[in-house]
């Protein structure tokens, strides 16, 4: 188990270990800290892209305020898709899913044990694809802050709007069309939480900050709107805000580390970070 690879004191640096799950399946995870204060400090886990994974991390700006932490999902999005690969991809997506959902409380478990991190200044935050997936863990274990950036609910229509999208200018008036089918049949394959379900049921001792891109072509208005709602309906203490622009994209690097300074000075007021130095 990966308990087994705790450091005894705390140094500052990059770690990386395997986190095993039920399955068999290991998952690795990568943690920076960039401070050898003998302190315990926060600890902020960061789900982003798919494809990016622990990479992640290496976009975000170094704090030595707080443990940084990224791991690489169980899972991936084919590039094409045939028709009669629909039903196996469709179960490979779904234990993906799962186990992604299963690599978060395992990672909560870990960093809450640790000798060098502070087991109630835990925040989790979730980048697009990665919003679901902190929402979902933030209403299965004590994370402290959750930090939600162009995240969504309503799982179909957001689903419906990607194939809509990519298919647009091949199929012409037929897209939508298609685009319902398509949805249909993936969530009749997949069977997956729904982020609005984990959302309402965030307690008073969590804090969620949730920002929106104004012009997000990749997030519908009423997705987003769908998990604001379910957000309202829970007793977490919410701040939303909207930011000028488009959906966040891993080569917007400016926009990256102004996200990242408005959620570091957030962190600070709510004490899951140190404020004054959040600040800076």
């Amino acid at each position: 188990m990966a308990a087994s690879l705790l450091p005894a004191a705390a140094a500052a640096g990059e770690e990386q270990l395997a986190l095993r799950l039920a399955s068999g399946t290991q998952v690795h995870v990568r943690l920076l800290r960039a401070s050898d204060r003998a302190v315990r400090l926060p600890a902020i886990v960061v789900l982003g892209g798919l494809e990016r994974g622990s990479g992640v991390v290496d976009l975000i700006p170094r704090t030595t305020d707080a443990v940084l932490v990224g791991f690489d999902y169980p899972l991936a999005l084919p590039q094409q898709l045939r028709w009669s690969e629909a039903l196996p991809l469709a179960r490979r997506l779904e234990k993906g899913i799962l186990e992604t959902i299963e690599a978060v409380g395992r990672l909560h478990a870990l960093l809450a044990r640790r000798a060098d991190i502070d087991p109630d200044r835990l925040t989790i935050v979730g980048v697009s694809l990665g919003a679901p997936f902190a929402v979902i863990g933030a209403a299965e274990q004590d994370w402290r802050g959750v930090v939600i950036i162009d995240g969504f609910g309503d799982l179909p229509r957001t689903l419906r709007h990607q194939f809509a999208r990519r298919w647009r200018q091949r199929y012409g008036v037929f897209a939508e069309a298609l685009a319902w089918l398509a949805q249909r049949a993936a969530m009749l394959l997949i069977d997956v939480p729904e982020p609005e379900d984990s959302a309402r049921r965030l307690r008073r001792n969590q804090r969620v900050y949730m920002i929106n891109a104004e012009d997000d072509e990749f997030v519908p208005q009423r997705s987003r709107q769908a998990l604001q709602d379910a957000l309202r309906q829970s007793g977490a203490q919410l701040t939303f805000e909207t930011q000028p622009g488009r959906h966040v994209r891993a080569r917007d690097q400016p926009v990256i580390a102004q996200l990242y300074s408005r959620a570091s000075e957030w962190m600070g007021r709510q004490g899951l970070v140190d404020y004054d130095r959040a600040r800076q």
